[in-house]
Protein backbone atom coordinates (compact mmCIF):
# COMPACT_ATOMS: atom_id res chain seq x y z
CA UNK A 1 0.00 0.00 0.00
CA UNK A 2 1.41 3.55 -0.81
CA UNK A 3 0.16 7.03 -0.31
CA UNK A 4 0.79 10.60 -1.70
CA UNK A 5 2.74 13.17 0.14
CA UNK A 6 4.09 16.41 0.15
CA UNK A 7 6.70 18.82 1.26
CA UNK A 8 5.83 22.26 1.80
CA UNK A 9 7.17 24.98 3.88
CA UNK A 10 4.35 27.51 5.67
CA UNK A 11 4.33 31.45 6.10
CA UNK A 12 7.24 32.01 3.40
CA UNK A 13 7.48 32.13 -0.23
CA UNK A 14 10.74 31.22 -0.56
CA UNK A 15 11.99 27.45 0.09
CA UNK A 16 14.68 28.63 2.80
CA UNK A 17 12.45 30.52 4.93
CA UNK A 18 8.99 29.71 6.59
CA UNK A 19 8.27 26.09 8.49
CA UNK A 20 8.36 22.85 6.97
CA UNK A 21 5.48 20.46 6.79
CA UNK A 22 5.52 17.22 5.64
CA UNK A 23 1.33 16.33 4.60
CA UNK A 24 0.54 12.86 3.89
CA UNK A 25 -3.13 11.52 2.43
CA UNK A 26 -3.83 7.94 3.73
CA UNK A 27 -6.84 6.22 5.43
CA UNK A 28 -6.68 7.84 9.32
CA UNK A 29 -7.90 4.28 10.51
CA UNK A 30 -4.27 2.79 10.51
CA UNK A 31 -2.77 2.27 13.90
CA UNK A 32 -0.88 4.78 15.99
CA UNK A 33 1.92 3.18 15.32
CA UNK A 34 2.30 3.46 12.13
CA UNK A 35 1.53 7.13 11.90
CA UNK A 36 4.06 7.70 14.53
CA UNK A 37 6.53 5.97 12.53
CA UNK A 38 5.59 7.81 9.33
CA UNK A 39 6.33 11.32 10.97
CA UNK A 40 9.61 9.97 12.65
CA UNK A 41 10.79 8.84 8.91
CA UNK A 42 9.84 12.00 7.79
CA UNK A 43 11.44 14.37 10.19
CA UNK A 44 9.79 17.65 9.90
CA UNK A 45 8.45 19.62 12.20
CA UNK A 46 5.26 18.70 11.81
CA UNK A 47 3.53 15.51 9.75
CA UNK A 48 -0.36 16.35 8.45
CA UNK A 49 -2.32 13.03 7.68
CA UNK A 50 -4.94 13.98 5.84
CA UNK A 51 -7.64 11.22 5.37
CA UNK A 52 -7.38 10.04 1.59
CA UNK A 53 -10.73 10.58 0.68
CA UNK A 54 -12.85 13.65 1.27
CA UNK A 55 -15.81 14.23 3.81
CA UNK A 56 -19.33 15.75 3.54
CA UNK A 57 -19.04 19.23 3.01
CA UNK A 58 -21.26 21.36 6.29
CA UNK A 59 -24.63 21.79 4.60
CA UNK A 60 -24.54 25.49 5.91
CA UNK A 61 -21.04 26.18 4.37
CA UNK A 62 -19.51 28.16 1.57
CA UNK A 63 -20.32 26.88 -1.71
CA UNK A 64 -16.66 26.37 -3.38
CA UNK A 65 -15.93 24.08 -0.28
CA UNK A 66 -14.40 20.55 0.80
CA UNK A 67 -13.71 18.35 4.04
CA UNK A 68 -11.22 16.46 5.25
CA UNK A 69 -10.25 15.23 8.54
CA UNK A 70 -6.83 15.98 9.83
CA UNK A 71 -4.03 14.70 12.50
CA UNK A 72 -1.29 16.46 12.92
CA UNK A 73 2.34 14.34 14.56
CA UNK A 74 5.43 15.24 15.39
CA UNK A 75 9.03 13.84 14.55
CA UNK A 76 9.08 12.84 18.68
CA UNK A 77 5.96 10.85 18.07
CA UNK A 78 3.37 12.95 20.24
CA UNK A 79 0.49 14.04 18.70
CA UNK A 80 -0.64 17.30 18.33
CA UNK A 81 -4.19 18.70 18.60
CA UNK A 82 -3.73 21.80 16.76
CA UNK A 83 -0.73 22.93 14.06
CA UNK A 84 -0.85 26.35 12.74
CA UNK A 85 2.14 25.96 10.30
CA UNK A 86 0.49 21.82 9.80
CA UNK A 87 -2.72 23.44 8.91
CA UNK A 88 -2.05 25.65 6.41
CA UNK A 89 0.31 23.11 4.42
CA UNK A 90 -2.59 20.85 4.78
CA UNK A 91 -4.74 23.09 2.83
CA UNK A 92 -2.71 23.95 0.61
CA UNK A 93 -2.00 20.42 -0.36
CA UNK A 94 -5.44 19.77 -0.43
CA UNK A 95 -5.70 22.35 -2.84
CA UNK A 96 -3.43 21.13 -5.25
CA UNK A 97 -5.55 17.84 -5.43
CA UNK A 98 -6.50 17.04 -8.98
CA UNK A 99 -9.77 15.80 -8.11
CA UNK A 100 -10.62 19.42 -5.99
CA UNK A 101 -11.77 21.64 -8.38
CA UNK A 102 -10.12 24.66 -9.33
CA UNK A 103 -12.76 27.51 -7.98
CA UNK A 104 -12.83 25.80 -4.38
CA UNK A 105 -12.27 28.65 -1.78
CA UNK A 106 -12.61 27.05 1.70
CA UNK A 107 -11.46 23.42 2.99
CA UNK A 108 -13.30 21.90 6.08
CA UNK A 109 -10.29 20.35 7.98
CA UNK A 110 -11.65 18.06 10.89
CA UNK A 111 -9.69 17.52 13.93
CA UNK A 112 -10.61 15.35 16.84
CA UNK A 113 -9.60 17.86 19.55
CA UNK A 114 -10.53 21.46 18.46
CA UNK A 115 -13.55 20.85 16.00
CA UNK A 116 -13.59 21.98 12.57
CA UNK A 117 -11.12 24.04 11.78
CA UNK A 118 -11.49 26.42 8.39
CA UNK A 119 -8.81 27.34 5.73
CA UNK A 120 -9.56 30.10 3.04
CA UNK A 121 -7.72 31.24 0.28
CA UNK A 122 -6.84 34.71 0.22
CA UNK A 123 -5.32 37.12 -2.23
CA UNK A 124 -1.75 36.74 -2.82
CA UNK A 125 -1.29 33.20 -2.95
CA UNK A 126 -2.21 33.42 1.05
CA UNK A 127 -4.21 30.73 2.85
CA UNK A 128 -6.05 31.57 5.88
CA UNK A 129 -6.77 29.50 8.96
CA UNK A 130 -9.28 30.66 12.09
CA UNK A 131 -7.81 28.98 15.39
CA UNK A 132 -9.11 29.57 18.83
CA UNK A 133 -7.37 31.59 21.11
CA UNK A 134 -5.46 31.37 24.74
CA UNK A 135 -6.27 34.08 27.08
CA UNK A 136 -2.79 34.61 28.92
CA UNK A 137 -2.61 34.82 33.06
CA UNK A 138 0.13 37.20 34.49
CA UNK A 139 2.47 34.96 37.10
CA UNK A 140 3.24 35.52 40.49
CA UNK A 141 6.00 37.66 41.67
CA UNK A 142 7.57 34.40 42.79
CA UNK A 143 6.84 32.57 39.96
CA UNK A 144 8.10 35.85 37.81
CA UNK A 145 11.74 35.50 39.93
CA UNK A 146 11.97 31.26 39.52
CA UNK A 147 11.18 31.67 35.82
CA UNK A 148 13.10 34.71 35.14
CA UNK A 149 16.05 33.06 36.66
CA UNK A 150 15.54 30.05 33.84
CA UNK A 151 15.37 32.64 30.97
CA UNK A 152 18.72 34.44 32.12
CA UNK A 153 20.07 30.37 32.51
CA UNK A 154 19.15 30.38 28.58
CA UNK A 155 21.33 33.60 27.25
CA UNK A 156 23.95 33.54 30.05
CA UNK A 157 23.20 37.00 31.15
CA UNK A 158 20.42 39.03 33.00
CA UNK A 159 17.59 39.75 30.43
CA UNK A 160 15.80 42.54 30.34
CA UNK A 161 12.71 41.20 31.53
CA UNK A 162 8.94 43.27 31.46
CA UNK A 163 6.37 40.06 31.48
CA UNK A 164 5.86 37.09 32.12
CA UNK A 165 2.52 35.34 31.28
CA UNK A 166 0.75 31.60 31.10
CA UNK A 167 -1.09 30.38 28.84
CA UNK A 168 -2.24 26.75 28.37
CA UNK A 169 0.62 25.20 28.10
CA UNK A 170 2.97 27.98 27.50
CA UNK A 171 3.87 30.85 28.98
CA UNK A 172 5.42 33.85 26.85
CA UNK A 173 7.64 36.49 28.04
CA UNK A 174 8.34 40.32 26.77
CA UNK A 175 11.77 41.98 26.94
CA UNK A 176 13.73 45.44 25.30
CA UNK A 177 16.47 43.29 23.60
CA UNK A 178 17.27 42.50 19.97
CA UNK A 179 15.30 38.94 19.98
CA UNK A 180 16.49 38.32 16.21
CA UNK A 181 20.02 38.35 17.81
CA UNK A 182 19.44 37.05 21.08
CA UNK A 183 21.60 33.82 21.75
CA UNK A 184 19.31 31.09 23.46
CA UNK A 185 20.45 27.90 24.56
CA UNK A 186 17.10 25.91 25.01
CA UNK A 187 18.18 23.54 27.31
CA UNK A 188 17.58 25.09 30.41
CA UNK A 189 13.71 25.62 29.62
CA UNK A 190 12.70 22.27 30.88
CA UNK A 191 13.60 23.73 34.08
CA UNK A 192 10.57 26.60 33.20
CA UNK A 193 8.24 23.84 33.11
CA UNK A 194 6.34 24.26 30.35
CA UNK A 195 5.55 22.57 26.66
CA UNK A 196 5.64 26.00 24.73
CA UNK A 197 8.31 28.65 25.59
CA UNK A 198 7.41 31.90 23.69
CA UNK A 199 9.59 35.12 23.08
CA UNK A 200 8.18 38.42 22.15
CA UNK A 201 8.25 41.96 21.59
CA UNK A 202 7.11 44.49 19.38
CA UNK A 203 8.53 44.82 16.54
CA UNK A 204 11.23 48.09 15.85
CA UNK A 205 9.91 48.59 12.13
CA UNK A 206 6.89 49.80 10.71
CA UNK A 207 5.97 46.54 8.71
CA UNK A 208 5.13 44.14 11.35
CA UNK A 209 3.82 45.30 14.93
CA UNK A 210 5.25 42.13 17.40
CA UNK A 211 7.64 39.59 16.29
CA UNK A 212 8.50 36.48 18.33
CA UNK A 213 10.41 33.27 18.80
CA UNK A 214 9.36 29.99 20.01
CA UNK A 215 11.50 27.16 21.85
CA UNK A 216 9.50 23.77 22.79
CA UNK A 217 13.08 21.55 24.00
CA UNK A 218 13.16 17.76 22.95
CA UNK A 219 9.83 18.29 20.86
CA UNK A 220 10.86 20.19 17.49
CA UNK A 221 13.68 19.59 15.61
CA UNK A 222 16.70 21.82 17.29
CA UNK A 223 14.45 22.34 19.58
CA UNK A 224 13.34 26.30 18.54
CA UNK A 225 10.12 26.02 16.08
CA UNK A 226 10.84 28.05 12.52
CA UNK A 227 7.46 29.46 12.41
CA UNK A 228 4.38 28.54 15.06
CA UNK A 229 0.80 29.90 14.21
CA UNK A 230 -0.57 28.42 17.51
CA UNK A 231 1.81 29.89 19.36
CA UNK A 232 0.13 33.33 18.33
CA UNK A 233 -3.25 32.45 19.91
CA UNK A 234 -1.28 33.35 22.80
CA UNK A 235 0.37 36.49 21.80
CA UNK A 236 -2.22 38.07 19.46
CA UNK A 237 -4.82 38.96 22.62
CA UNK A 238 -2.01 40.18 24.23
CA UNK A 239 -0.29 42.74 21.65
CA UNK A 240 -3.57 43.68 20.36
CA UNK A 241 -4.55 45.18 23.79
CA UNK A 242 -1.01 46.42 24.72
CA UNK A 243 -0.74 48.59 21.77
CA UNK A 244 -4.19 49.42 21.83
CA UNK A 245 -5.04 47.90 18.03
CA UNK A 246 -8.45 48.01 16.90
CA UNK A 247 -9.50 44.51 16.97
CA UNK A 248 -10.87 45.00 13.35
CA UNK A 249 -7.81 46.08 12.18
CA UNK A 250 -5.61 43.46 10.09
CA UNK A 251 -1.72 43.47 11.31
CA UNK A 252 1.56 42.13 10.07
CA UNK A 253 3.85 39.65 12.59
CA UNK A 254 6.86 37.98 12.00
CA UNK A 255 9.00 34.94 13.48
CA UNK A 256 12.70 35.81 13.68
CA UNK A 257 14.06 31.77 13.74
CA UNK A 258 17.12 31.46 11.40
CA UNK A 259 14.57 30.78 8.48
CA UNK A 260 11.90 33.23 9.69
CA UNK A 261 8.04 33.91 8.88
CA UNK A 262 5.84 36.52 7.80
CA UNK A 263 2.15 36.30 9.29
CA UNK A 264 -0.93 38.43 8.41
CA UNK A 265 -2.71 38.03 11.78
CA UNK A 266 -6.89 39.60 12.82
CA UNK A 267 -8.53 38.83 15.99
CA UNK A 268 -12.03 37.97 16.93
CA UNK A 269 -12.23 38.51 20.57
CA UNK A 270 -16.19 38.44 20.67
CA UNK A 271 -15.29 34.66 19.09
CA UNK A 272 -12.16 33.97 20.89
CA UNK A 273 -10.09 33.16 17.63
CA UNK A 274 -7.59 34.76 15.31
CA UNK A 275 -7.48 34.56 11.81
CA UNK A 276 -3.86 33.62 10.53
CA UNK A 277 -2.47 34.13 6.84
CA UNK A 278 0.69 32.88 4.96
CA UNK A 279 2.23 32.10 2.06
CA UNK A 280 3.11 28.24 1.06
CA UNK A 281 5.52 26.72 -1.24
CA UNK A 282 5.73 23.18 -2.00
CA UNK A 283 8.93 21.81 -1.91
CA UNK A 284 8.05 18.36 -3.59
CA UNK A 285 5.96 15.46 -3.94
CA UNK A 286 6.52 11.70 -4.02
CA UNK A 287 4.70 8.67 -2.85
CA UNK A 288 5.67 6.30 0.46
CA UNK A 289 5.36 2.71 0.40
CA UNK A 290 4.00 2.06 3.71
CA UNK A 291 3.93 -1.31 5.49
Amino acid sequence: MSAQFLLLTAFSNTSTGGNPAAVVFTDLRQSEETLKGIAQNLNQPITAFVSDRPLSPSPDGPSKSVAFSVRWYAPSRHEVPLCGHGTIAAAKAIFERPDVAKDTEVVELHTSAHGVVTATKRPGGRIQIEIPTTETQEVSREEFARISKVLNETSGRELKIEHIAIGGKGFEYYEKEDLKSLPVNPAPLRQAGFYINVYTTVSSNTEERFISRMFAPGFVPGDEDHVCGSAHCLMVPYWYKRLNIDPTAEIKAKQVSARGGDLTISWDPDGNKIMLAGEVVILGKGELELT
